[in-house]
């Protein structure tokens, strides 16, 4: 063999080497530019999936903080109603205070004060009250402590170990719970 063939076989060899290793170069880099692709897409859809998501998380969140707002206003409003409400009744307690039965009331309060306590009893009444009480009540009367109330007595026994407290604003305030079940509906 010759020089020039040596070198010519040394160079074909060389070439289809070099062909070689930039065909599995070539294969190399489509293979990294397909798994990068696909990590490419896999990170956008991670992120597509997170941004949603977070939209729906964003959505939800403002979602329940206009439905609080809107139970709290909702709430507010009644409440304002309530209030109205009891602030009507106690005009009309007021009221009944100067009525033919308001007297007939205040002799059955102190008929289940006397019954309940005993006959020995202490009476605390509004001072306008005081004649409208039955005579006998009127002179068990504290007249040196009268009530600032809407009306009603409290009747306590001498010793003021027992005391049955039947004003108006007591008997509401007693009751307040069921009153505003009922104006609420």
């Amino acid at each position: 063999m010759t020089l020039e063939a040596l070198l010519r076989e040394t160079q074909a060899r060389g070439e289809a080497e070099l062909k070689e290793i930039q065909s599995r170069a070539q294969a190399e880099i489509d293979q990294l530019r397909k798994e990068t692709a696909k990590e490419v897409a896999e990170v956008q859809t991670r992120f597509a999936q997170q941004g949603e998501a977070e939209s729906a998380r964003e959505k939800a969140r403002e979602l329940a903080s206009a439905e609080l707002k809107a139970k709290r206003t909702l709430f507010e409003a009644q409440e304002r109603r309530i209030r109205g409400a009891l602030e009507e009744l106690r005009g009309r307690l007021s009221a009944y205070t100067r009525t033919p039965e308001y007297p007939k009331l205040l002799s059955g309060m102190v008929d289940l004060a006397s019954s309940t306590l005993g006959a020995s009893l202490r009476i605390r009444a509004r001072a306008e009250d005081v004649t409208l009480l039955p005579a006998p009540a009127q002179k068990l009367v504290d007249r040196k402590a009268p009530l600032t109330t809407l009306g009603g007595i409290v009747a306590e026994t001498p010793d003021g170990a027992r005391a049955m407290n039947m004003t108006f604003e007591e008997l509401l305030r007693l009751r307040e719970d069921r009153l505003r079940e009922i104006l609420s509906r």
